[in-house]
């Protein structure tokens, strides 16, 4: 009497069949969300240095009549800064009292850049921080607290001089401005190992844009969705 053969144990052609079709099909999606992910990146990107260029072009004459340069942060892509040298902002030795050279200095420059990014920039501005930098002499805590106080105390100096001559632009400085100090973290070089202390002590403005997502945001909240 012949035996019965037995039924194969592997997967049957459909299920191999099916089992290639919805692999082709995950491969397929994935290529169309990577296609549209950079076709969004590139937008967002290409939004970006549109953004950074109008504010570059809203300051480009102002900052070149005071000899200063708004260049990109190379830590943060969403980020400008204006340097601004010791000999321009001026404090005495060890101290945070700001001297009457740099006191002009703010009264000239600030109420033409918070007016601009007040005004016509404000929907692209994030934040305005003014951060203190210090040469490598003293300590660490010491120069911290130091480049704190400076920091502050050209905030504070700022207030006062935008309420007196932009008061419209006020409340929004008061908004987007921070004072912050980076002590001798970020020190300057003229070689790998020789500290440049005059380039060291500087104040920066450093000017954040909004990124593509709260752009988003600020859009969605003014629609009240």
């Amino acid at each position: 009497m012949k035996r019965a053969t037995s039924q194969s144990s592997g997967p049957s052609q459909t299920t191999l069949g099916i089992t290639d079709l919805m692999t082709s099909l995950v491969v397929v999606f994935i290529l169309l969300f990577a296609a549209q992910f950079s076709k969004v990146s590139s937008a967002a990107q290409s939004e970006l240095q549109g953004n950074k260029e109008d504010v570059r072009t809203a300051l480009r004459n102002h900052i070149q009549r005071l000899g200063l340069s708004l260049d990109a942060d190379p830590r943060d892509p969403l980020a400008l800064v204006i340097v601004v040298p010791e000999d321009r902002l001026t404090f005495e030795f060890g101290k945070s009292a700001l001297s009457p050279a740099a006191e002009q200095f703010l009264a000239d420059a600030l109420p033409f850049y918070v007016e601009a990014l007040c005004g016509p920039l404000r929907n692209k501005i994030d934040s305005l921080a003014i951060e203190g930098h210090t040469d490598d002499y003293g300590s660490d805590a010491f120069n911290l607290k130091l480049s704190q106080e400076r920091s502050l105390a050209v905030m504070v100096k700022g207030l006062e001089v935008i309420q007196t001559a932009k008061p419209y632009s006020y409340q929004c400085f008061q908004e987007i401005t921070s004072a912050t100090g980076r002590g001798r973290q970020d020190l300057m070089y003229e070689s790998t190992s020789v500290i440049n202390r005059e380039k060291s002590r500087r104040v920066i403005f450093k000017i954040r844009l909004r990124s593509a997502e709260q752009r988003h945001q600020t859009e969605q909240s003014s629609k009240g969705l």
